[in-house]
């Protein structure tokens, strides 16, 4: 491949740089476009709308893409014309701005395509105020906006038929490099010099659970539309396939086999644990490796020194078994070796056997379904809205906090003394977010982006009069905020502000909007602060008790698709993958819970200390039976069968009904899985089930006292 070809193929596999270019070009096509056409009076609402539509852009097969762009358009018309219609009636508009916007807030509850939509609607709402009055008739303003939403809209499908899987590729190779992550923080347990903070390590380790998760799930809401236009064909399978894998090394990445603290101590002078922590990162390579060929469309080619560092530690394994036949850390170490082996065979596999032309190893039939979210008739769009009818809703608690700010933010624009005050509700938009912690990182932020923006708009609007060269730095300006808005926020909204600066000075107001400008922003901030911390603030709603029964709800639902399997067979079924991500998904919901509870006013330390150490029994848990789930095949003996069960039962009563822990059956089970352990006519598979149950079971008591300390601190 020349240099050229391989330029190329990175500029074209890298999507943000795609993305920016498709952005450059809108904007070009709403400024310089229109300016050499002779229409400067279209410019800012035309650049307005196609911005909205931009910030309402969602991955999507082409059918929905298309309804999508109808949807936008008829939103921004009737939402922009019918504000124009009521201005002159300040105190029906003030209302009805106000409600209106959170209703459309709460559409967000049907799903994050409608999320995504609702909030561009309200931001055209507030763009609308822009210049509102200034045009003859009240459709005017609003049919320039549909135009500039068309414009983003047509750009986007372009874009998009010219690369149609890029999404999903994105998706797929950000969930394999988070799964490397994942597997670097976890290298880091076997090293002995790391003894004396194992558990900030576990805490650690679970935060890296959060990226994972969402990424495959984005992964699967891509997969999902797909798979829906048409039948699966070659390419289809080919990244569901991956889909399934990156899943399965999730779930191999996340089992925990040892206490790492006994570990280091027995290990820490032999070559055993860094040849362990070798392996690791190098799996952790190869994620990385399969995640850029991903985005570059190649075939994954396994790395030799992978199974020869593999292959090496089977070895230094044997010599210490044969040096010290009578150690409990034995079968430990098998099990690690295992696992281990495992993943290097599912990339193996992968190197043998996976193309894009023609997988050879695709997913049967059954396995190709996935869990549909999607609303799927009335009743279930009504269901989906009735569940968020209520103050334990964080989305109505956020849509009535949204109502209540741009209702004080109405009010102030319409004194004397506020000339633009449609600043203070863009502002306040941005600004307030669901969380306390959200709304309280992003006030510093906006405000720093804001100052910034200003101080640096004066010298622009000075040394830069012309305006072909201001509708250049806009250009730039708006590429550079779409680029940075999901990276630095404080960079994003310095951005932002020049962009908006340079498009009012097309209005002649530059330099008389630098002013308020600043004032308006902080205006905004405060009303914003004081909405998430006085309006249903999350100390009240945190609601520890519940978070604490989803998550073990969820992990027992995934422990019991294991148990069956174990005792009919190994399935990849959807109730399976289902109740694996769901436990997942609740396990990062326990988090994000826990780690807002240090951003509160007033921090409880006590309380957040037994929280932390709660949530890193909880990881625990999880990835013991993620272990467990990981190596799941059908087992014969009768013994082991009926200890899956009793175990099963054991966990149901004492974390799913929170009955007070049985410790005579708990001291049974445990000294059953001793006397099974030490008989060598086991095979692999058993020792396995018996160390993860046993690990469970020792966890056990520590976990359930933490959570009823958790539980009495919700009750205070």
């Amino acid at each position: 491949m020349t240099a050229w070809q391989a330029l190329r193929q990175h500029l074209s596999s890298n999507s943000l740089l795609l993305y920016c270019i498709q952005i450059a070009i809108v904007l070009s096509g709403t400024t310089l476009g229109l300016y050499f056409l002779d229409n400067q009076s279209l410019i800012v609402p035309v650049t307005l709308g196609a911005i909205a539509a931009a910030l309402t852009d969602f991955d999507d097969r082409l059918s929905i893409r298309l309804r999508n762009l109808i949807y936008v358009c008829v939103l921004f018309f009737a939402v922009s014309s019918l504000l124009s219609l009521i201005y002159p009636y300040k105190i029906l508009f003030v209302v009805y701005f106000s409600l209106s916007s959170a209703a459309l807030i709460l559409l967000g509850a049907l799903g994050q395509r409608y999320a995504v939509i609702s909030f561009g609607a309200v931001l055209l709402s507030i763009y609308t105020l822009f210049g509102i009055g200034e045009y003859p008739h009240w459709s005017t303003q609003a049919s320039y906006f549909v135009l500039g939403a068309l414009y983003y809209g047509l750009s986007s499908i372009i874009f998009y038929l010219l690369k149609p899987t890029q999404a999903l590729q994105d998706n797929l190779a950000q969930s394999f490099s988070q799964i490397a992550d994942l597997l670097y923080a976890k290298a880091r347990l076997f090293d002995p010099d790391n003894y004396d903070n194992v558990e900030q390590l576990l805490y650690t380790l679970s935060q890296y659970n959060t990226p994972i998760v969402h990424s495959l799930n984005q992964t699967k809401r891509a997969l999902l539309t797909r798979l829906k236009a048409s039948r699966a064909n070659a390419t289809t399978i080919y990244w569901l396939d991956l889909y399934f894998l990156a899943q399965d090394l999730h779930e191999h990445a996340s089992s925990n086999f040892v206490h790492y603290q006994q570990l280091q101590t027995q290990f820490s002078r032999s070559d055993l644990i860094y040849r362990i922590q070798k392996n690791i990162r190098l799996l952790a390579q190869s994620c990385q490796h399969i995640s850029q060929c991903i985005l570059h469309r190649q075939n994954y080619q396994e790395n030799p020194e992978q199974r020869y560092a593999l292959t090496q530690l089977e070895y230094s394994m044997q010599d210490w078994i044969s040096a010290n036949p009578k150690q409990l850390q034995v079968k430990n170490l098998k099990l690690i070796l295992n696992n281990l082996t495992s993943l290097q065979e599912q990339l193996q596999r992968l190197s043998q056997q996976q193309s894009i032309e023609s997988p050879k190893n695709s997913q049967q039939v059954e396995h190709l379904k996935l869990l549909d979210d999607d609303i799927q008739g009335l009743g279930d769009l009504w269901l989906k809205l009735k569940q968020h009818l209520n103050t334990d809703s964080a989305l109505f608690r956020h849509a009535v906090r949204i109502a209540v700010v741009f209702l004080i933010g109405n009010l102030i624009s319409l004194l004397p003394i506020t000339e633009h005050g449609y600043w203070i509700l863009l502002t306040s938009l941005f600004v307030c977010q669901t969380s306390y912690f959200a709304t309280k990182s992003r006030l510093k932020l906006r405000t720093l982006g804001t100052v910034l923006g200003v101080f640096l708009g004066i010298p622009i609007l000075y040394f830069v009069p012309s305006m072909t060269g201001q509708l250049l730095l806009t250009i730039i300006f708006g590429v550079c905020f779409f680029y940075l808005r999901s990276k630095k926020y404080a960079m994003a909204t310095l951005m932002a502000t020049l962009m908006v600066l340079l498009i009012f000075n097309l209005k002649g107001a530059g330099y008389s909007v630098i002013l308020p400008r600043i004032i308006d922003t902080l205006l905004g901030c405060l009303i914003a602060w004081f909405a998430v911390s006085f309006i249903w603030p999350d100390w009240n709603f945190r609601n520890i008790s519940r978070n604490i029964r989803q998550s073990n709800l969820n992990s027992m639902a995934y422990f019991d698709e294991v148990v069956q399997q174990y005792l009919q067979g190994r399935n990849n079924h959807t109730a399976y993958r289902k109740a694996r991500r769901y436990a997942h998904n609740a396990q990062i919901e326990l988090s994000n819970m826990i780690s807002s509870l240090s951003t509160e006013p007033h921090p409880n330390a006590e309380l957040i200390q037994q929280a932390f150490r709660y949530l890193v029994y909880s990881h625990s848990q999880l990835s013991y039976i993620a272990a467990l789930g990981s190596h799941r095949q059908y087992t014969a003996q009768t013994a082991i069968r009926q200890l899956l069960i009793n175990c099963q039962q054991l966990l149901q009563h004492s974390v799913v009904q929170q009955q007070p822990l049985d410790e005579q059956q708990l001291q049974q089970l445990s000294t059953q899985i001793a006397a099974l352990s030490f008989g060598n006519d086991h095979d692999e598979h058993i020792l396995l089930v018996l160390k993860q149950l046993s690990l469970l079971l020792e966890t056990l008591p520590e976990f359930l006292l933490l959570q009823q300390q958790l539980l009495a601190w919700e009750i205070r």
